[in-house]
């Protein structure tokens, strides 16, 4: 079983990108970066509404109700008509018909670089049960990956970032037997479902390492954890 040091790999960095956590889990994800960016927004507009003011761009990964408040972000944009969105193409047509406007579409597959007034972002195709992408932000002094939602990481490079947001939704050492104490308590084990469409501890770990440079200085922040797991 890993341990509470390891659930989050700190190398020092002598001024690090300012960052919020404002929820993560199967109840609602959101992140705050550098109170210009949120990645996802399934939460309740009260959470957000302290940053309303300084975002100017709201990346959603996929449209699961933990990762997307329709009301929330419609009084976000009633407030701020000017905020944009920034989705895949799949997703962006569900948005437009929810009423929402400012809508960036994130082709993954053409690797192209969507520039800002201060970051530049591209996307990359994840694995989960919907369609889902995760993101690459360049804060300039920052770099930044995110992915979470995912079965895998296989065929995705992010060489020597400064952050990873990465999902780490199960512990690889434990999750069965816990699924097996469960039913044997005749408990549901309603995120079974966990090792067929998230991430593991281990491969979020096994990632960073495979794409961090000897001394280089970084942060890993893991996300999604589960609580039965």
């Amino acid at each position: 079983m890993l341990s509470q040091k390891a659930n989050k790999l700190i190398y020092e960095l002598m001024d690090t990108l300012n960052y919020k956590i404002l929820a993560s889990g199967s109840s609602g994800n959101c992140v705050i970066l550098d109170n210009r960016i949120a990645v996802d927004c399934g939460v309740p507009y009260k959470t957000i509404k302290p940053y309303e003011n300084s975002l100017q761009i709201i990346l959603l990964t996929h449209l699961h109700s933990d990762h997307y408040d329709k009301q929330t972000i419609k009084k976000l944009q009633f407030n701020r008509p000017l905020l944009r969105i920034g989705c895949s193409a799949h997703d962006a047509e569900i948005l437009k018909s929810d009423g929402l406007k400012n809508i960036d579409v994130f082709d993954c597959f053409v690797g192209h670089c969507y520039h800002y007034q201060n970051f530049e972002i591209n996307s990359f195709k994840l694995y989960h049960d919907v369609e889902t992408i995760g993101f690459r932000i360049n804060f300039y002094k920052y770099k930044v990956f995110f992915a979470t939602d995912t079965v895998t990481l296989d065929g995705i490079e992010a060489k020597d970032y400064t952050h990873y947001f990465i999902e780490a939704n199960f512990d690889e050492d434990t999750v069965l037997d816990k699924i097996y104490q469960k039913r044997e308590r005749g408990e549901f084990v309603h995120n079974i479902g966990s090792l067929n469409s998230h991430l593991s501890m281990q491969q979020a770990h096994d990632f960073v390492l495979r794409n961090v440079s000897a001394g280089h200085k970084y942060e890993f922040i893991p996300l999604h954890i589960s609580k039965e797991f």
